[in-house]
């Protein structure tokens, strides 16, 4: 976009501001989610301000923003719109990648991206949800590690997602031993395929599948000084890293649930089961009459009075 344009539009590229305190009402984030995404635009409040959440089309990136009428740097706005991707992430179980982000000062909407030559999603956009799961962390490690988990969600690389799975278990504990002692004392919960069937083949072949997903999986991935590393090059080495993503990554999701207390989207949704009370980590959407959609925290009073 010329920067004539993009001066006339209120928007603002982070590349320009690098080194200042520059701010804008509104800082934007085309996406590419790995998940089916509204295909309208849809709000909600999160920290104490609105998110907008707009779809793609032809032309236009699928986005998220979030705006402040007082001003946001690219640093305040990209934490509290990554903090809210975590979450959203978790919720769908799936990545969503960061494509590039803006700044802009329309009063009443957030920017139009563009989708240059980034891809585009593959998952078909939806009528926005009924209802959106949205936990609330309860302490900034818990915060970290949807932060980590999403981010091994949404790289394109086998290798380095299954390293961003194990990092979860790092922010348990710092070093190797306690983490393999984890993963031997919790395995055991793991019920369902294709992480069941990957695990039965693991025990029956080693002795230690912690050890084994630390060594082989883990440092192998890590470090490239020995021998014993997980080879670029190397079509065993990336078959078998594959064969254990999927297990790496049930366990860094239950290392959330369990020691995080962090729900999945089912899990939670089977704890409210029958719950009659205000559910804040559960958004409903509302309609206005001027066919604006926007999410609120469910109260029992909208059941009340609907």
């Amino acid at each position: 976009m010329p920067l004539k344009f993009a001066r006339q539009l209120g928007i603002v590229r982070l590349g320009n501001m690098m080194g200042h305190k520059t701010t804008s009402k509104w800082i934007d984030l085309a996406v590419n989610p790995h998940f089916s995404w509204p295909n309208k635009q849809v709000e909600l409040e999160f920290e104490k301000r609105k998110i907008v959440l707009q779809p793609s089309s032809a032309e236009r990136s699928c986005a998220v923003s979030v705006f402040d009428e007082n001003g946001l740097s690219f640093e305040e706005g990209g934490k509290i719109l990554f903090r809210f991707l975590s979450r959203l992430s978790w919720s769908k179980n799936a990545g969503i990648e960061e494509l590039f982000i803006v700044g802009s000062n329309m009063p009443k909407r957030p920017g139009l991206l563009g989708k240059g030559s980034y891809g585009q999603s593959g998952w078909s956009q939806i009528d926005p949800w009924n209802y959106l799961y949205l936990p609330i962390p309860k302490s900034e490690k818990a915060e970290r590690a949807l932060a980590v988990y999403r981010e091994a969600m949404s790289v394109n690389s086998v290798p380095y997602a299954f390293l961003g799975f194990f990092k979860v278990l790092n922010i348990l504990y710092p070093t190797g031993k306690p983490q393999i002692e984890w993963i031997n004392s919790n395995i055991g919960e793991i019920k369902y395929d294709p992480e069941k069937k990957r695990l039965i083949d693991l025990q029956n072949a080693e002795s230690n599948v912690g050890s084994y997903l630390y060594q082989q999986g883990r440092c192998a991935v890590a470090h490239a000084f020995s021998d014993d590393i997980v080879n670029p090059d190397s079509y065993l080495d990336k078959r078998r890293l594959e064969s254990d993503l999927c297990l790496m990554k049930e366990i860094a999701a239950l290392c959330i649930v369990k020691e995080f207390h962090v729900l999945s989207d089912s899990s939670y949704h089977k704890y409210i089961h029958n719950k009659i009370e205000d559910l804040p980590e559960l958004l409903k959407k509302i309609e206005t009459k001027d066919g604006i959609i926007i999410y609120k925290p469910f109260k029992l009073e909208m059941v009340m009075h609907s």
